[in-house]
């Protein structure tokens, strides 16, 4: 190569450089994905590891109701992951119940039926109807016919590989594997009326015997206990699901979801001061609002549901005004929760503020709350403690509404013991 061509090549590299930095490829869109919630037990029977309290699951699906997520059914999810849907919605979320417990007919149904939310119930046929705690294949029919979704998690709810069941050779184990996954579609289908295509597996327990032997058996896709998000060409028969647990608080619950912390100032009224009841006006600030995307912004009172709001992109202000609030809202406290999405990650991040209400029934005295506390943890777990002032205010004025930086209290774990019968009842539900 001559000099000459040498000098050429160089300066049509060093061009096309150039071009490249003044006129950048824009960033690739980030596909959504869906995380799936598995549960077992709400409230009854008291179980050491899986039940959660029934206001610890009510939090939960008021959390996802009225913050920005939104609650696709199963079969989208497996439309998706395996090419056959374009897309979901972003901050995609589906509900999972495993075994077939009683308290999925009288707790979780319910609640989910009335938030208009899709769920799927993995069932196994041989606790049916086999003690009290569990659903009767009447109320299963029931669920089905109002448009639940009816899976299999297997026949009897074993361990599925073969390491757990040495005693047999590999002929007896074959046929053993495809009488716990074909029986219990097999039954399924025949009490509801409806074809069954996923399956749960049992404790999370499955080998690549196990997964050959779900595609024989005639299922397309298979749910794990391996926590993660399922996106786009995720194996379909291998599906992540994170299970809620008793020891999940509602702190827990939002990071799990993928929600990280967001800053949050206080404006109006500053900590320490009243909020003016007559207009009844909070203002905060989002100091990092240059790393969000303004669509994305959005604020709920965890009490009362998606609020109406006004957000300024120009100074990353937000407002709400509570006066409609002051008269409906039950309980001296309200959470605000904040909520968006970084724009160059796709992250969703979050921030909360505490607001007491004042006594309807009572005028304010314009006199700061001395023993209002900051919090700037957005997703702490202890919300902070208010002490009674040391004077107790005139019969005509009320206790002041503070608004602090803090979080959703996490939730105890309720229910009660029921004796043998729990015992008994309990045999598979101590796994997921």
């Amino acid at each position: 190569m001559t000099a000459r061509a040498l000098l050429a090549s160089i300066f049509v590299l060093w061009l096309s450089t150039l071009t490249a930095t003044a006129h950048p490829r824009p960033p690739a869109p980030i596909e959504p994905s869906a995380t799936i919630l598995c549960y077992h037990i709400v409230e009854s029977p008291l179980d050491p590891r899986m039940e959660i309290s029934r206001d610890a699951f009510r939090q939960q699906m008021r959390y996802l109701a009225s913050t920005g997520y939104n609650v696709i059914p199963l079969q989208h999810l497996f439309e998706y992951v395996s090419g056959k849907r374009a897309t979901i919605p972003k901050n995609a979320i589906v509900i999972t119940i495993d075994d077939g417990w009683r308290s999925t007919y009288t707790e979780v149904f319910p609640e989910l039926r009335k938030r208009h939310f899709p769920f799927t119930v993995f069932i196994y046929p041989r606790i049916i109807g086999q003690t009290s705690y569990a659903m009767t294949w009447k109320q299963v029919k029931e669920l089905s016919d109002a448009g639940v979704d009816i899976q299999s998690h297997s026949f009897s709810h074993p361990y599925l590989s073969h390491r757990r069941h040495t005693s047999l050779d590999d002929k007896a184990y074959n046929a053993w594997l495809q009488r716990e996954l074909v029986e219990s579609k097999k039954i399924l289908e025949h009490q509801t009326g409806h074809e069954v295509t996923f399956l749960a597996y049992p404790y999370g327990d499955y080998d690549h015997t196990v997964v050959a032997g779900v595609a024989r058996a005639g299922y397309l896709a298979a749910m794990t206990c391996e926590s993660g998000p399922v996106r786009r060409g995720s194996d379909p028969l291998k599906m992540r699901r994170l299970a809620v647990e008793k020891q999940t608080d509602f702190a827990s619950f939002r990071r799990f979801l993928g929600a990280g912390s967001m800053p949050v100032d206080p404006i109006s009224p500053a900590p320490g001061q009243t909020l003016d009841p007559i207009d009844a006006v909070v203002t905060a600030r989002l100091p990092k609002f240059k790393s969000l995307d303004p669509q994305s912004i959005g604020i709920s009172m965890m009490g009362l549901g998606t609020t109406p709001f006004s957000y300024d992109p120009r100074d990353g202000s937000i407002t709400v005004v509570l006066r409609e609030a002051l008269n409906t809202v039950k309980g001296k406290y309200q959470h605000a929760l904040i909520w968006a999405t970084e724009a160059k990650s796709g992250r969703r991040v979050e921030a909360s503020l505490l607001v007491r209400f004042p006594d309807p029934a009572i005028q304010p005295v314009p006199v700061p709350d001395p023993a209002a506390i900051v919090r700037t943890d957005a997703l702490a777990t202890t919300q902070a403690v208010l002490p009674a002032p040391a004077i107790a205010p005139p019969a005509t004025a009320p206790a002041p509404a503070v608004l602090v930086p803090a979080t959703a209290p996490a939730v105890p774990a309720g229910g009660s013991a029921d004796g043998k019968a729990a015992h008994v009842a309990l045999r598979h539900s101590t796994q997921p």
